[in-house]
């Protein structure tokens, strides 16, 4: 249970890049922080000690785990006050070579399990007065990159998840939705053309890990139902 009663926060992906930046924020903010790791327990749990937070494991794509994972953070902390989608995979998918595993690894991450992780948390978010569900998009989606298609259309239908619940779980449960722009690059991709990215065109989105924890942040201390498409003032869309 957490100390005097204390907000609990859970996190997915929460031990790294942008997710850190969001883990870190809460915690600051008064939050028990849960991250959750796939592979990189070790990196997670040290990032989790640094920040007073616990690591705990979670694939996203065996949904089977969830209903596991919920008695054990039921058990462990016994509420939840916010649930942070933050976790996605975004490898290169080209399409003329692209697989049914390639396409179903991308979707069972970005848009099946933040549907199934809300449903199987559901009834710890619903004992918590003023609990809330913010998911991560991604603002550049609909720029349909070639080489990313998988991952670009999970984002796009990751807003309209993010709609429907948020009428499904009004007024009980508030749903956001931030939308990240260029604010990291992702893992291997090559540094000069993510530059050039930066430079060209019209900013969209949040820029910076910082940016986007602090769009959550200002979700999570809403003291009623929250705008739609949160993100800081003057940032572009």
């Amino acid at each position: 249970m957490t100390a005097g009663g204390g907000k609990v926060a859970l996190v997915t992906g929460g031990g790294r890049r942008i997710g850190a930046a969001i883990s870190r924020s809460l915690v600051g903010a008064g939050y028990s922080v849960v991250l959750t790791y796939r592979a990189s327990r070790r990196e997670a749990e040290r990032f989790a000690g640094e920040i007073g937070g616990t690591a705990l494991p979670l694939d996203l794509a065996r949904p089977a785990a969830y209903r596991r994972f919920a008695d054990r953070l039921r058990g462990s902390h016994g509420r939840l006050d916010l649930l942070v989608h933050n976790a996605a995979v975004f490898p290169r998918t080209p399409v003329g070579t692209l697989s049914a595993l390639e396409w179903d690894a991308v979707f069972s991450v970005n848009l099946r399990g933040p549907a199934l992780l809300t449903g199987a948390l559901l009834p710890l978010l619903q004992d918590t007065p003023g609990a809330g569900v913010v998911f991560l998009g991604d603002a550049n989606a609909g720029d349909l990159w070639p080489g990313y298609l998988p991952y670009c259309l999970s984002k796009i239908a990751l807003v309209h998840l993010a709609k429907g619940l948020r009428k499904t779980l009004a007024p009980d449960i508030r749903v956001g939705l931030v939308r990240p722009g260029l604010a990291l690059p992702p893992p291997g991709f090559p540094r000069e053309r993510w530059e050039r990215l930066r430079a060209g065109g019209t900013r969209k989105g949040i820029g910076s890990p910082e940016g986007v924890a602090k769009a959550v942040l200002r979700f999570a201390k809403a003291g009623d139902y929250n705008p739609f498409n949160l993100r800081p003032k003057g940032a572009s869309q």
